[in-house]
């Protein structure tokens, strides 16, 4: 079947499956300055920028040894974080979300207030974080701050809000999304208590992991993540997402070699014992379960207006093909789509909208859009 029939197939399904179910997102919070390294200052209100990371690591380099100085010109401020981008995006696909992150402290922090009015429930944990996100035509460099992110654990999540509350949404919710690993030092923390509840509620939802570039972690440390998910697939159905930096490290933690993504992503799927190991580089992305493994092409565009959160969106369309029980390679579709749709318009998609994209680009054989 060609590509276009399984995106046409996929938007089909999303547009007759428009039910609402209960989802559990955390744990993270940022707040993200979208910026452009300044090239050349032409006027106060006129410059140009510096187009690629490459070159930006040029100008970097040629400031060794004697000094630079360069401007960062902000572009927008806005929710950040994994969760709070994943979350925002399933809820625009019409899910109800409890939320539970670094969203402010003694309050929500005035970046998340229209967020958390559209979430059934918010618990926040700590002040957010704060992201100078950093723009390219190629990628992003994410520079973080994350002094506030160690309360973010299960001990004070239980002063919060009691174990049985926490059950009571475990049992209630079709998946539940755990994410930023890498820059919340106590996140093990929370895999183990929740995986205990999950244990007694044997209501067996989808949890998605995304672990969020854990190159900083020592390996050691990443193993030791990796044998925690595996002990959580015991009692859910988990889904691993990877970028492409993230399937290379995980690669080498269980010893595999593969360069195609697509065969990636099966043998780690054959390793872990996961529901799915999906990887999305920026040309499309792959899964691999335990049926076989899958690559889509994505609606790739070299001028894109906002790639920080482009992945989360990713992850919000693969997960919410899963919830509407679309085919592995249908759920890619949702994914790069959402994706797609997000980097063209700065926003993620509401359900009708990226119904729409969906079919614009079905009907151009997912040619240029």
């Amino acid at each position: 079947m060609a590509q276009s029939e399984f995106v046409k197939s996929a938007s089909q399904k999303l547009a007759a499956d428009n039910a609402s179910k209960n989802l559990l997102i955390g744990f993270d919070g940022f707040v993200d300055e979208i910026t452009h390294v300044v090239e050349e200052r032409q006027a106060i209100d006129k410059y140009t920028r510096v187009e690629t990371i490459d070159d930006f690591a040029k100008k970097i380099a040629a400031a060794a040894g004697l000094s630079a100085n360069i401007e960062f010109f902000p572009l927008q401020i806005k929710l950040g974080g994994n969760g709070p981008i994943l979350a925002n995006a399933l809820n625009l696909a019409n899910h109800k979300i409890t939320y539970i992150g670094a969203i402010g402290e003694g309050g929500i922090d005035p970046v998340f207030a229209d967020f958390a009015k559209n979430c059934e429930r918010v618990i926040t944990m700590a002040a957010p974080g704060h992201a100078d996100a950093l723009e390219f035509d190629n990628g992003k460099i994410i520079c973080g701050k994350t002094a506030s992110l160690p309360a973010v654990n299960w001990e004070k999540l239980l002063t919060l809000v009691s174990r049985d509350e926490l059950k009571k949404t475990v049992l209630n919710s079709s998946l539940l999304g755990f994410t930023n690993w890498m820059e919340l030092p106590n996140f093990n923390s929370l895999l183990l208590g929740f995986n205990e509840i999950l244990a007694e509620t044997k209501n067996r939802p989808a949890v998605f992991i995304d672990l969020a570039d854990p190159a900083r972690r020592p390996v050691e440390e990443v193993k030791e993540v990796c044998v925690l998910i595996e002990k959580l697939q015991k009692n859910a159905d988990v889904i691993f997402g990877l970028n492409e930096s993230e399937s290379r490290q995980i690669a080498a933690v269980y010893g595999v070699k593969e360069d195609d993504f697509a065969k990636r992503a099966a043998v780690i799927q054959q390793k872990s014992g996961l529901c799915a190991i999906v990887i999305h580089p920026l040309a499309g992305a792959a899964v691999g379960t335990k049926d076989g493994s899958w690559w889509i092409d994505g609606p790739y565009t070299k001028k894109p207006k906002l790639t920080t959160g482009a992945g989360d969106n990713f992850n919000a369309g693969f997960c919410n093909g899963w919830l509407s029980k679309l085919t592995p390679q249908e759920c890619l579709c949702s994914g790069v789509c959402t994706s797609g749709f997000y980097v063209r318009n700065c926003r993620s998609p509401k359900r009708a909208e990226l119904v729409d994209f969906m079919e614009k680009w079905s009907a151009v054989n997912c040619g240029e859009i």
